[in-house]
């Protein structure tokens, strides 16, 4: 249960909250199951356990929350904005209402099973981010970096992903029926067994090979060749205007009243 001292102290604000983190780095705030509806720009709260906390009405723009544990945490009308939830965990997180991450940093981050909603991601970076089964449905992820992140089975159905880095994301099985995926970066992704019906790839780029070596400590250039796997994707009304499809791997699609140029 929440520590009533580590309460107080973030109730007497953010600048006295930041000043005795950083006078005790050891210091790993118990936060759990409390319920949050404040002010809490640029808030350090990495490390913290924040399990199942309700966390309603609050700004936390450019807060800290890397390494923090949201796993169950509840959130409504939320704005956090510029956030760093590096390897966060937001494990079967419920998020309601408008929540903003615009420009927010969730590398690595695990949203596996979470309700994101109608969530407003863009320009929002999710490298190597855990998104398995996760509920984006209508989500706005324009401009987002979803670099090799795991979408297996995600609904992203009416979500808008046009200008997205989708590079080597696995997206087996995910729903994306209607979402718009114009301009997209979709080299190497794997879309086998997803549903693409009346999807909008208008211009989105499969081809060619990403230059995985710029990505520091990552060893990816065996990437370089993988192909684009639609293989046994419905893509039954989609909008391939201007897609170079030649190296996809098309095996068993469903293509019928597909648009093409």
């Amino acid at each position: 249960m929440v520590d009533v001292d580590d309460l107080t102290l973030l109730e007497l604000g953010v600048q006295v909250w930041n000043k005795r983190r950083e006078s005790n780095p050891d210091f790993k705030p118990d936060l759990s199951y409390v319920e949050l509806s404040a002010i809490l720009d640029d808030v350090n709260l990495s490390h913290a356990n924040l399990k199942c906390a309700k966390i309603y009405f609050a700004e936390l723009r450019n807060a800290n929350l890397s390494d923090a544990d949201l796993r169950g945490a509840d959130f409504t009308m939320v704005d956090m904005s510029g956030a760093d939830l590096t390897h966060a965990d937001l494990s079967d997180g419920l998020f309601l209402g408008s929540i903003e991450f615009n420009g927010a940093n969730l590398s690595g981050v695990n949203l596996t099973r979470a309700d994101l909603g109608i969530c407003v991601i863009n320009h929002g970076l999710f490298f190597r981010a855990s998104l398995s089964g996760v509920n984006l449905s209508h989500a706005n992820l324009s401009q987002a970096s979803l670099r090799f992140a795991d979408l297996n089975r995600a609904n992203l159905c009416g979500a808008n992903l046009s200008g997205a880095d989708l590079c080597a994301a696995d997206l087996r099985g995910a729903n994306l029926f209607g979402a718009d995926l114009s301009k997209a970066d979709l080299r190497g992704a794997d879309f086998s067994d997803a549903n693409l019906t009346y999807a909008n790839l208008s211009g989105a780029n499969l081809v060619g090979s990403p230059n995985f070596g710029k990505l520091g400590i990552y060893d990816l250039s065996y990437l370089n060749d993988r192909r684009v796997n639609l293989s046994n994707a419905n893509l039954n009304g989609t909008n391939l205007s201007k897609v170079d499809l030649t190296d996809a791997n098309l095996t068993r699609a469903k293509m019928l009243d597909s648009i093409h140029d």
